[in-house]
């Protein structure tokens, strides 16, 4: 699947190959999708996201470029995806790059592999990004935004909160 609403067909799909009834399931999905859609409708201004998916070199780290879910769900939580202007579904961008960019917000998707907010305040020649400016710097569960099943509602309810976070008070 490539949006949200493919990957419910995939569990309708599934589910009736394997004698299960999803209804319930993607109604639920349906709904919470609807909810955040519903609060972030109103926003007037999208914050600059920088999602770091691997920084093995944090000169030139790795994040989510057009076509895929985490530029889908960084959009759909109300937030202005960086990388989406790349060409590259998985692209690196360059230090220069992110820094032009000057995203408001840094999701680090490899915080399952040790990097923290800590770690990128550290990083030299980040000091004048936005971001680490404010410290506004947030590890999330990257299994929430890159696996394409029921799990990435709650990747997108993560990102809204992250983004928006008055409107989940």
């Amino acid at each position: 699947p490539n949006t949200l609403e493919e990957m419910y067909v995939n569990l309708e799909i599934v589910a009736e190959l394997t004698g299960h009834d999803a209804s319930g399931l993607v109604e639920s999905l349906k709904a919470r999708v609807a909810a955040i859609d519903e609060k972030i409708a109103p926003i007037s201004s999208r914050p600059a996201v920088f999602y770091e998916i691997d920084a093995s070199d944090p000169s030139k780290p790795y994040t989510y470029g057009p076509g895929t879910f985490g530029d889908l769900l960084i959009n759909r939580a109300g937030g202005f995806n960086i990388g989406s202007e790349a060409v590259d579904p998985y692209p690196q961008l360059s230090l220069e790059q992110i820094i032009v960019a000057n995203p408001s917000i840094i999701v680090l998707g490899d915080s399952m592999w040790g990097v923290t907010p800590e770690s990128v305040l550290e990083r030299a020649g980040w000091e004048t990004i936005a971001a680490v400016e404010s410290n506004q710097i947030f590890p999330i569960d990257d299994n929430l935004i890159s696996r394409p099943g029921p799990r990435l509602v709650d990747g997108l309810e993560a990102l809204a909160k992250i983004l928006h976070p008055g409107l989940f008070e």
